[in-house]
């Protein structure tokens, strides 16, 4: 497959043996070094039988795109030569490609990867939008999840600040180079809630230190400048994402040894911003 990809994609001849990267949770990757540089390859694998996987996808590139023409430190995205988008369906597989992107040693910091997140959102087109999306189904998970996910679900404007953003800026998808963090992995980008990704990226990088969570919130305000308010309803996106990812592995992949610890892990999360929810709304205002 690998070889059909590079001649697909007009990456030149092949230098190596592909290289398989350990560790995707949801798809998979190769390192692939030919004549015109180093790219990662990535076979689409989780939700591929979707009817609006192919439209998801290509959807969430224009904003990456957009997001890497606006100067977002991120790999150069390589546009599939036919349709110009970043599918290619090469045998049964649909497959996307990348320039690589080495790592370097030294972790990323909480205030960068906040200072990452406001410029991806100044080029985000903000504008004011409808509410989307439903509620998460979570009374299967106990009662402190389900009055937390009722809690951040009562409340919400009808209409949110939103912009066009990553939308999964995790540590997982946040890399150190020699140019500075860059953020990976654009499948999941889309149009979201400024405030609800600002606190959801607080939280997966500071956690429930509520003096943390703070000084995180507030380096990307000095980025930015967007208010937050001081309400239940901001948790909302961080909580739906948590839940809908519990659902996928408890329904899918529970089976696996890696499903049952999404599974844990998740109402982990949950539990612990359903402990802590009162002071770190206490530290946003």
């Amino acid at each position: 497959m690998i070889d059909a990809v590079v001649e697909h994609f007009r990456l030149g001849r092949r230098l190596a043996p592909a290289a398989r990267v350990p560790g995707g949770l949801s798809n998979e990757m190769w390192r692939v070094v030919t004549e015109s540089g180093s790219y990662a390859v990535k076979r689409m694998v989780a939700s591929v039988d979707r009817p609006d996987f192919v439209a998801n996808i290509e959807a969430s590139f224009e904003i990456e795109r957009r997001a890497y023409a606006g100067g977002v430190p991120m790999p150069r995205p390589v546009v599939e030569p036919v349709s110009g988008g970043a599918l290619a369906l090469i045998g049964t597989s649909l497959v996307r490609v990348h320039e690589w992107a080495d790592s370097t040693p030294g972790d990323v910091s909480v205030l960068e990867v906040m200072g990452l997140l406001g410029r991806i959102h100044a080029v985000g087109g903000t504008r004011l939008d409808e509410r989307r999306g439903g509620v998460w189904e979570s009374q299967r998970w106990g009662r402190d999840i389900t009055v937390l996910a009722e809690l951040v679900t009562a409340g919400a404007p009808a209409r949110l600040l939103a912009v066009d953003s990553h939308r999964d800026l995790d540590r997982k998808n946040v890399l150190r180079s020699e140019h500075g963090v860059l953020a990976v992995d654009w499948d999941a980008a889309g149009p979201i809630p400024a405030v609800q990704e600002v606190v959801a990226v607080a939280l997966d990088w500071a956690g429930f230190d509520a003096v943390a969570f703070r000084a995180a919130v507030d380096a990307y305000r000095s980025t930015v400048g967007i208010e937050l308010p001081a309400e239940p309803w901001v948790f909302g996106g961080w909580v739906a994402g948590q839940g809908e990812w519990l659902d996928y592995n408890a329904d899918h992949r529970i089976d696996t040894e890696l499903g049952r610890d999404e599974v844990a892990a998740a109402r982990d999360r949950l539990r612990g911003l359903a402990a802590s929810i009162d002071k770190l709304l206490d530290a946003l205002r």
